[in-house]
């Protein structure tokens, strides 16, 4: 299999969290991302990626009380592996100001399913990805531990201002790290998202001032 070379890049994003996935997603690209870390601390992560096309899953199925660790995420990886058609391993920085390092290196997807199915932390979700004005935009629906979960993410090759921001994002988490997915694939969002729902209703939406 050939490999593309090491791709580095420094990625300028802004994130924000929404309450519900909204209708525009039906006019968007649709990629089915499945993910695990091989580490992660402080906004450090070294995360392994496969990918399906074309693809958005509805996440039935999911049992809190037995689906824990990332079983369910497993086993819909197990019925996926003949549809993968790409496997990175990246490693990241902790987002600083909207800026976050980041490494990628295309991997072979044996090898990214084989690490996947022996991790605790991994992640799934549907990728909407679309234009709005000028800006691409990717709405990540999640499934598993971490369903209910929608994050709308803005990235540019430069800082992330003066940005027209959709009516369907309801507060801005770009500088939260419990909405970085290392964080949630060790405290999924079953865990704790009623609280941040809570702490959203009392203080309000923020968004920044850039």
């Amino acid at each position: 299999m050939d490999i593309d070379p090491i791709e580095q890049i420094f990625e300028f994003e802004r994130k924000f969290f929404v309450s519900a996935l909204p209708d525009i997603v039906e006019h968007a690209s649709h990629t089915l991302i499945i993910q695990g870390y091989v580490f992660a601390e402080d906004g450090y992560a070294i995360r392994v990626r496969v990918t399906v096309p074309d693809t958005a899953l509805s996440f039935e199925g999911f049992d809190p009380e037995v689906d824990r660790f990332g079983a369910y995420e497993r086993r819909m990886l197990a019925g996926l592996t003949a549809k993968l058609s790409g496997a990175w391993i990246t490693v990241k920085s902790p987002p600083i100001s909207g800026q976050r390092y980041e490494l990628d290196q295309q991997l072979d997807v044996s090898v990214a399913v084989s690490i996947l199915q022996r991790s605790h932390r991994i992640v799934i979700k549907n990728r909407h990805s679309l234009w709005l004005g000028e800006d691409g935009w990717e709405i990540d629906e999640f499934g598993g531990q971490n369903t209910g979960l929608v994050i709308a993410e803005c990235e540019r090759t430069g800082p992330v201002v003066d940005l027209v921001i959709p009516d369907f994002c309801e507060t801005e988490v770009s500088s939260d790290l419990r909405f970085t997915n290392d964080y949630l694939s060790r405290q999924p969002w079953v865990g704790w998202g009623a609280q941040f729902l809570a702490e959203l209703a009392a203080r309000g939406p923020h968004f920044e001032d850039s």
